[in-house]
């Protein structure tokens, strides 16, 4: 499987045309179109319709594709023979609650690549968690299927379920499980404190990235182009932080050749966690 990191992911309600215009020229990596919350059900079946050039559209902005299916199976397996199509990069699936449930998608999406001529596995899967029931099965949900590039928690839904309100206070717990079980498995950990449904202050937001990046996120879901800017900043890596991380490779690498485990660069002390955390730094610019 690929292990592309993506930074920043714009949903985009699948009938909208005027959004989706303005969305392939906005600097996002992967655009999300929305087959559930974001629109009506009267005007599902016509999303549907249009799927296919609105892939097609976001390939040509030379960007990642994907589909947001609904939660309920039925719907879901809809969604899916329709949207397994060339050129779909990732689908995301909201309300998983059970390792069961990636599979049995997995194992029809793999079909429909099959059907469609698609490479097998190509087409990956992103999931959403919101539900109170998902968390005792967090760790067997994230490594459930190979298909699985990262996990994010769906903080209105959650909260909901839960019956309190998207604070930061709320969410911490739930977004740091999240965090952990997808590190565990080794996909890719997206999202932040707090509400998506949050539509205020840049400079804020991008204070709650920074603290996601700190605690090990890395990208970010929004629902409003205006953020965009702020996810790329943050989990692009500025050319000061490169250039310190391929220092503490070098005198790292350069020490471990000559049987030291720890030396001093810059005033910090290197050893391999920290060897390693510049590494991963320098994966991710690359």
């Amino acid at each position: 499987m690929r292990t592309t990191r993506y930074r920043s992911f714009l949903f985009v309600p699948a009938d909208n045309d005027r959004l989706l215009q303005s969305a392939v020229a906005k600097p996002c990596d992967v655009i999300i179109l929305d087959l559930e919350d974001g629109t009506h059900p009267s005007r599902k079946a016509s999303a549907r319709a249009t799927l296919h050039a609105s892939i097609e559209r976001v390939k040509e902005a030379g960007k990642t594709a994907a589909v947001r299916v609904n939660g309920d199976l039925d719907t879901a397996v809809t969604d899916l023979r329709v949207a397994v199509s060339e050129g779909l990069d990732m689908v995301l699936l909201p309300k998983v609650e059970h390792p069961r449930d990636v599979q049995l998608l997995s194992g029809l999406v793999a079909a429909l690549e099959a059907s469609a001529g698609i490479a097998a596995g190509r087409v990956r899967f992103l999931l959403q968690i919101e539900s109170a029931a998902a968390l005792p099965r967090l760790h067997e949900i994230a490594a459930a299927d190979a298909r699985t590039m990262g996990m994010m928690l769906g903080s209105e839904d959650f909260s909901l379920d839960c019956g309190a309100l998207p604070t930061p206070e709320a969410l911490m717990q739930p977004s740091l499980m999240v965090l952990h079980a997808a590190r565990a498995a080794r996909i890719q950990a997206i999202g932040f404190v707090g509400s998506i449904a949050d539509l205020g202050d840049v400079a804020q937001f991008a204070q709650k990235l920074d603290q996601a990046r700190s605690f090990g996120f890395r990208g970010a879901v929004v629902v409003h182009p205006k953020f965009l800017d702020a996810v790329n900043a943050c989990y692009t890596p500025s050319p000061e932080a490169l250039a310190e991380a391929r220092e503490v490779v070098a005198a790292f690498e350069s020490g471990d050749a000559e049987g030291i485990g720890a030396m001093k660069v810059n005033g910090k002390m290197i050893d391999k966690p920290v060897y390693r955390r510049a590494l991963e730094l320098i994966a991710e610019a690359d």
